[in-house]
């Protein structure tokens, strides 16, 4: 009985003996009081904006230029409901959602196989290799954008569904690959090595033991490019200008009148594009702090 309720509910000794602790921590040590007080004011100018744009997706022009609110006078729908009835966004939802989907699929198939070769193998030049991948890095995406777009047009593939894949999937390998080829070395060998004893092929140990064991590093890879991939703009601006096959982030750009601005439709469509990625986290963000602070303590 005793053991049930400690673990249901903390005691109030265990609870002030932990709060007194934190006070002389902070009376010996105030610089623990500024972090606390820098962490709440940048939690607060990240939830504010949210709050505000969801507030404002529930009222009208006038009620937004009248006050400053966080909760709406009412929660009006038509802001949703103009979005289905008058505008292409959902459309380009769903552009947005299959693109980045078949986008990170393609990256899979590239970057696991390659990582686990730079990770476990060694070749003539694979140095080499290794290290155009690694400055790729550092040129930025919109440099490219001219020898893209020429390259899809020698190939006829510009205004086309889904060939936009192609670019977002090699805009994002070469960083992908130097995080999972970190995480890869990082991996006990001696595993591999049992499997090796016990007779299995190399296509083995990387789908049964490698690929299973690097699962936190994967989510990692997924959720820093399907950002990247969602919130793309100007490569889709370019690559897919037809209403039709425009993404969520153009579609975005064109909800504004010529002369005037609805920003609760504004709102309500910026909510829509928010929703995705937060829950991509959400059901995501255990995968994630485990594989970034994987490696950081060995033992």
């Amino acid at each position: 009985m005793t053991s049930g309720t400690y673990a249901g509910r903390r005691p109030r000794a265990v609870t002030r003996g932990r709060r007194s602790i934190t006070i002389t921590k902070i009376r010996h040590n105030p610089l623990i009081l500024v972090g606390y007080l820098v962490l709440i004011i940048n939690s607060a100018g990240c939830l504010i904006p949210i709050l505000w744009t969801l507030s404002n997706s529930f009222r009208s022009n006038t009620q937004i230029f009248s006050v400053f609110s966080l909760i709406p006078e009412q929660f009006n729908f038509g802001n949703f409901e103009s979005i289905v009835d008058n505008t292409n966004l959902v459309q380009a939802f769903f552009n947005s959602l299959v693109i980045s989907l078949c986008s990170l699929a393609l990256l899979l198939i590239c970057v696991l196989p390659a990582a686990f070769l730079f990770a476990r193998f060694t070749f003539r030049f694979s140095r080499v290799f290794y290290g155009f991948f690694l400055l790729s890095i550092f040129v930025p995406s919109i440099v490219l954008l001219q020898a893209v777009y020429e390259l899809f047009a020698n190939l006829s593939l510009l205004n086309v569904q889904y060939s936009i894949v192609l670019a977002y999937t090699a805009a994002q390998i070469p960083f992908c690959l130097f995080l999972l080829t970190a995480y890869m070395r990082e991996l006990p060998v001696e595993v591999e090595e049992a499997a090796i004893i016990d007779g299995a092929s190399v296509w083995n140990i990387f789908r049964r033991i490698t690929v299973p064991m690097t699962r936190n590093g994967i989510v990692v890879i997924l959720i820093l490019s399907f950002i990247s991939i969602w919130n793309d703009y100007i490569y889709a601006l370019v690559f897919l200008p037809e209403p039709q096959r425009q993404t969520l982030t153009v579609a975005l750009a064109n909800v504004k009148g010529e002369y005037t601005v609805s920003y609760g439709l504004l709102s309500a469509a910026a909510i829509m594009a928010i929703v995705p990625v937060f829950v991509f986290y959400l059901f995501t963000k255990n995968f994630l702090m485990s594989g970034m602070s994987s490696g950081a303590v060995k033992g």
